[in-house]
C-alpha cells in the first residue's frame, strides 16, 4: 500500500505547515512516507524548502463553478480541492488529510487513520470528547446550533432536521483509499449546495458566507448516503479549542486532561487564533507550564 499525507497553506500559514511538516519528518515512520501539499499562495522560498523535505507540490484551480459575488479568497481552493486530491495527487492507494494547523505528536494515529482507509473506509474523528466544553455549556436551541444552519444553507431544512443532530465530523483531518465512492459523493454533495446558494441569492433570500462548506458536504455524504466510515476518538484528532491537553513532563507529551491521559496523536490548533494563543496547561505532577501548541513550541518544552 501506498500513501501520501496531504496538506495545503499560502504564505501565510507555512509557518505552521512547516511544523507539520517536521512534525511528521521527525519520526522514524515519516522520514519516507509521500508529503503532497496543495499550494495555494507560497512563496519561491518556501517552495523549495518543502522540494527539499521530499514534497510533492501542485497549485489548484478552482475545482468548482464558484461566483464571483461569493468573493472567496484564494486559499478556498484548497478547500474545495479536497474531494479532488487523487487527481492532484496521483499514484497513492491511500491519502491522509491533515491540516497545515494540525501537527503529528504520535505516529500511532497515523496508523490507525491509514489501516482503516485500507480497509476501504472513511477514516474521520468527531468533535466530540468527555473533555470538551462544547458538551458542558448549556444546549442552544437545536435550529440555532451552527451545525443545523450549515445543513440547512447547503442542503435545505428537510435534510438539516434529518442529519444535523450528529456530532460534526471534522474534516481537518481524513483518509480516503483512492477508490471509494466518497469522493465523488463528495464533490456531488459540493456541487448540490453551491446551487443551492446560487438560487438563494436569485430569489433574494438571506445568504450566508459559508466556509465550511466542504465539512458539511463530507458530513452530508457520512450521514444521508452513508459510505463505509469509522469514527476515530478524539485524540487522534485534539480541537485545543475546546480542551487544553494536559502536559506529562516525564514523558514530553501532550496528553489526555482526563485519566488514563492518552497521548494526543493529532493536534489541531482550529480556530481564531489558537495557533498563537499561550495555553495554561496543567502537568501530571503538578509541573504544568504556559506555551503555545505549535509543534517547535511543544518539541522546544521537552528537550
Amino acid at each position: 500500500m501506498t500513501a501520501t499525507i496531504v496538506s495545503a497553506a499560502d504564505a501565510g500559514y507555512f509557518d505552521l505547515l512547516k511544523g507539520l511538516v517536521c512534525s511528521i519528518r521527525d519520526k522514524e515512520e515519516g522520514k519516507e512516507i509521500a508529503l503532497s501539499i496543495l499550494d495555494v499562495g507560497l512563496d519561491s522560498d518556501q517552495r523549495h524548502w518543502l522540494y527539499e523535505h521530499g514534497a510533492t507540490i501542485a497549485e489548484p484551480g478552482w475545482d468548482f463553478d464558484i461566483p464571483a459575488s461569493m468573493n472567496a479568497p484564494a486559499h478556498f481552493r484548497a478547500l474545495l480541492a479536497r474531494p479532488f486530491l487523487p487527481r492532484h495527487f496521483p499514484g497513492h492507494d491511500v491519502y491522509l488529510h491533515i491540516d497545515s494547523d494540525a501537527w503529528v505528536q504520535d505516529w500511532s494515529a497515523i496508523e490507525i487513520y491509514l489501516a482503516a482507509a485500507a480497509d476501504g473506509m472513511l477514516a474521520i474523528t468527531p468533535q466530540v470528547d468527555r473533555s470538551y466544553n462544547t458538551i458542558y455549556k448549556r444546549p442552544r436551541r437545536y435550529r440555532r446550533t451552527q451545525n443545523y444552519k450549515s445543513f440547512k444553507w447547503s442542503f435545505g431544512w428537510l435534510a438539516a432536521d434529518r442529519v444535523a443532530r450528529n456530532p460534526i465530523l471534522n474534516c481537518g483531518v481524513f483518509a480516503l483509499p483512492v477508490d471509494a465512492p466518497h469522493w465523488d459523493l463528495w464533490a456531488q454533495a459540493i456541487t448540490r449546495a453551491l446551487n443551492r446558494r446560487t438560487l438563494r441569492r436569485r430569489k433574494g433570500w438571506p445568504d450566508l458566507n459559508f466556509k465550511l462548506i466542504e465539512q458539511t458536504a463530507m458530513n452530508y455524504v457520512v450521514f444521508a448516503d452513508k459510505p463505509p466510515a469509522t469514527f476515530l476518538p478524539a485524540w487522534c484528532n485534539w480541537f485545543c479549542a475546546h480542551a487544553a491537553p494536559r502536559f506529562d513532563r516525564s514523558r514530553g507529551l501532550l496528553v489526555e486532561p482526563h485519566a488514563p491521559y492518552q497521548p494526543i496523536g493529532i493536534v489541531h490548533l482550529a480556530g481564531e487564533d489558537f495557533q498563537n494563543r499561550p495555553f495554561e496547561l496543567d502537568g501530571l505532577h503538578g509541573d504544568g507550564a504556559k506555551t503555545r501548541l505549535r509543534y517547535e513550541d511543544i518539541a522546544a518544552l521537552s528537550t
